[in-house]
């Protein structure tokens, strides 16, 4: 196989080995990645539409409205073969949206979405996608190629590293590298993150196996006795707190931590102890997800701090010295976590900048923001300058990476049922007439529009059916007693039931 800018077949080589000629291919598959000539991704980009082709047609046997599996596993399924799919060798090609491929690659990607969440073919995409908590497939790859640098950044003989580093060494003029750029994703990335590389920590390997087994396999028990409070109450929180650390306060020095972001992203911390005795006995109080590393002996954690910290326990508790850590909920006014919490703020607010190597795993987090940001920006240039989904963004667009069925014991009938709900694209008289699909948007009964709140509240053919929704809704939302798109927004198991009870009663299921 020849790798070359232009035309291969130009090229007049033939190889030999003993006698035998071997012959020449123009596609290749290395590693699960179809390489072709140009490297170009043209085949590969083929590839991945056969296979997409094919999850779709499971995902629409899958997604019976009777029978069907739970949305949340359809997801589940396309995430972990399809997203992953495409995912995996995308940072060595770079396909143009115009490109015919990677067009259908998209309309598949919303294909399943839209089988997988019970959504009619006439529901807007950028609904689709924020109803998933998914991104569309340019979005999807700008971060994966992000989070790539900033993981090999972190290792310091990175031969993808290196690589980028001995490219934009030889693109030395401003035409060369502006056509690398444009041409590998990868170095775009590069060059948008390289100023990162000072303030990254590095190592020739992971930071698991820069310590002993002792420090890697220790855990480091907290105690959570204040999880589950009621935050909204603060004066028996602070009650509650005394109560349940007195044991652990007796004779001992504590140390309160908290950490800050200030609005122009940057961030403090800080530690405040009440007591500053000589210790026997120390109690320490950091956040539940740095203490739920600290406590998890079986993962590999990525973070190189982690195994510092877990150094460091192990040298002072056999010198003798005893620490508890002991996890309380912040902002709820207990005084020395308060105190912390406002030294955090001054020092986020503070020119001080110790010197300190941030973990790549932290710079990650600025990728994922970036990806959010942009998802955004194209849902909110959809819905109100295109028009399309505006109802669906005013009501129940949310920034939340999370459907709103998340941790719901829910049936896929009543998952179905809201989405298309919220969605504005269900059955009725006026959404039918709205997509050109019937004459008029008036109810049997007389109504000039059917809707799904006409059906509910105002429709005399099943006024009966309806009443125990009406009540339900009168009762929870005495704001808006005659609309149920506001309780949409975060319904109860209860209202899903009810609605699904009422559309299946009448043949209404929409």
């Amino acid at each position: 196989m020849i790798f070359r800018k232009g035309n291969p077949s130009r090229v007049d080589a033939n190889l030999a080995i003993g006698g035998a000629s071997i012959p020449r291919f123009g596609v290749h598959r290395f590693l699960g990645v179809l390489l072709d000539c140009g490297l170009g991704g043209g085949q590969h980009l083929k590839y991945l539409v056969d296979k997409g082709r094919g999850i779709a047609d499971i995902v629409a046997v899958l997604s019976s409205v009777t029978w069907g599996s739970h949305p949340g596993l359809l997801l589940t399924i396309y995430r972990a073969v399809f997203r992953s799919a495409v995912e995996y060798g995308s940072q060595f090609f770079v396909w143009r949206p115009t490109n015919a491929d990677f067009v259908r690659l998209q309309r598949l990607q919303y294909r399943i979405i839209r089988r997988a969440m019970g959504y009619h073919i006439s529901t807007p995409i950028n609904v689709m996608l924020a109803e998933a908590k998914e991104h569309n497939f340019s979005n999807r790859l700008e971060y994966i190629a992000s989070k790539f640098i900033y993981k090999t950044m972190a290792s310091k003989f990175s031969p993808v590293y290196s690589s980028l580093e001995e490219m934009e060494v030889v693109a030395v003029r401003k035409n060369r590298k502006a056509e690398a750029i444009k041409a590998s994703r990868l170095f775009r990335h590069y060059v948008l993150t390289r100023h990162e590389e000072k303030i990254v920590y590095r190592s020739t390997y992971p930071p698991a196996f820069w310590h002993t087994y002792e420090v890697s396999s220790t855990g480091i028990a907290f105690i959570q006795r204040m999880r589950g409070c009621d935050k909204n109450n603060t004066n028996l929180i602070k009650v509650d707190f005394y109560h349940k650390s007195f044991s652990y306060r007796q004779g001992t020095v504590s140390f309160y931590t908290d950490g800050s972001k200030s609005l122009d992203e940057a961030v403090g911390a800080a530690v405040y102890s009440p007591e500053m005795r000589a210790p026997s006995n120390t109690d320490y109080r950091p956040k539940h997800r740095s203490l739920r590393a600290l406590s998890n002996s079986n993962s590999i954690q990525r973070n190189y701090l982690i195994y510092f910290i877990k150094q460091a326990y192990i040298d002072v508790t056999k010198r003798g010295t005893e620490i508890t850590l002991f996890w309380v909920p912040a902002h709820c006014g207990i005084p020395g976590n308060e105190i912390a919490d406002q030294c955090a703020k001054r020092a986020a607010l503070g020119v001080c900048r110790p010197h300190f190597q941030v973990s790549h795993v932290d710079l990650q987090i600025l990728s994922k923001t970036a990806a959010v940001r942009r998802q955004e920006d194209y849902m909110k240039r959809i819905s109100v300058c295109a028009g399309k989904g505006t109802r669906y963004y005013e009501l129940y667009h949310t920034p939340s990476m999370r459907t709103w069925f998340h941790e719901e014991t829910l049936s896929g009938n009543e998952i179905v049922l809201i989405n298309r709900t919220k969605a504005n694209h269900v059955n009725t008289q006026e959404s039918l007439h709205r997509i050109g699909i019937v004459n008029s948007s008036a109810c049997p009964c007389g109504d000039s529009r059917q809707t799904v709140n006409h059906l509910i509240f105002h429709c005399v053919t099943y006024n009966k059916d309806s009443l125990p929704i009406r009540k339900y809704i009168e009762n929870k939302f005495p704001d808006s007693p005659q609309d149920i798109l506001p309780a949409l927004s975060s319904p109860s198991p209860r209202l899903c039931r009810l609605i699904l009870t009422f559309m299946k009663a009448n043949d209404l299921f929409f």
